[in-house]
């Protein structure tokens, strides 16, 4: 990565803090990436000029310890620096030791069979069962850029939830938190805030097919809001009480900013894999 000096006569370390967030810097500092000034190795503590071009080497990749596989990705969107895919419901966003498969292994696979480096992030997660568009910075830099996500990447899902709305639009806030040890978040007065819009675009029979945006990026966050508007997410086990075998729910679309080249990406999927096409116009 390579930047310009904007300042006169500060150390580099404080012009870099300029240009990369305190997370990226962090990094810098903790792999002892290499660090040239105008071309040649340099110390952090040197003094710059306006002008000058600072270079960082940040090849070093992070360290895997997790098996890659093969698998097909259905990728959506691909430059340089970022990729957009379609995640099938039923795999994880990131692996764990119960369940050692997922969508940053198959992402690792893809990249490392084109000679990218292995620094990638999945800038938003979605949980095992919501299907839909995830964006995924294939290095630090990229990722960097683009953080906090919830104030760079925006974000909708389709649902399908039980039950007619009576208020047919809203914003609702509430704090939600980890249950202690259990996978299960749950509303608290002293859990994170999350902001979340919905519109009910159409009814069917007795359900309600919903777009939500986020304004956050908490764990479950759709499902616990559905839920505590009394309009639980059809296929929803672990905050419904359903015995259907599918989460109606999916991320259908995203767009961001690309910081590279301040052109806006947008990509849009409403077809989700649990809705009949006749239902897809809108009321």
């Amino acid at each position: 990565m390579e930047f310009v000096v904007v300042n006169d006569g500060v150390r580099l370390t404080e012009e870099l803090k300029t240009h990369v967030s305190r997370k990226l810097y962090k990094h810098i500092k903790g792999y002892n990436c290499p660090i040239y000034l105008n071309g040649e190795l340099t110390k952090s503590y040197v003094l710059v000029k306006k002008g000058d071009i600072i270079t960082i080497d940040y090849n070093k990749e992070k360290e895997i310890n997790w098996d890659i596989y093969e698998s097909k990705l259905d990728i959506r969107y691909e430059d340089d620096n970022y990729l957009v895919i379609f995640k099938r419901g039923g795999l994880l966003s990131i692996p764990t030791k119960g369940n050692p498969k997922s969508l940053y292994q198959e992402i690792l696979y893809y990249l490392k069979g084109n000679n990218n480096e292995l620094n990638v992030s999945i800038l938003n997660r979605l949980d095992k069962d919501t299907e839909g568009l995830v964006l995924v910075a294939k290095n630090t830099y990229a990722a960097s850029l683009l953080q906090p996500t919830h104030m760079h990447i925006n974000r909708k899902y389709l649902a399908m939830c039980h039950g007619i709305f009576d208020k047919k639009e809203d914003r609702i806030i509430l704090n939600i938190k980890k249950n202690g040890d259990e996978y299960k978040r749950i509303i608290a007065s002293d859990g994170k805030e999350s902001i979340t819009n919905y519109r009910v675009l159409k009814e069917i029979d007795s359900n309600s097919l919903v777009e939500f945006e986020l304004e956050t990026g908490r764990t479950h966050q759709i499902r616990i809001t559905s839920n505590y508007l009394n309009h639980p997410i059809l296929g929803d086990v672990i905050y419904g009480n359903d015995d259907i075998d599918k989460l109606h729910l999916t991320s259908y679309y995203l767009s961001f900013i690309n910081p590279f080249d301040n052109k806006k990406i947008e990509i849009i999927d409403n077809n989700p894999t649990w809705l009949e096409k006749d239902n897809l116009q809108t009321a």
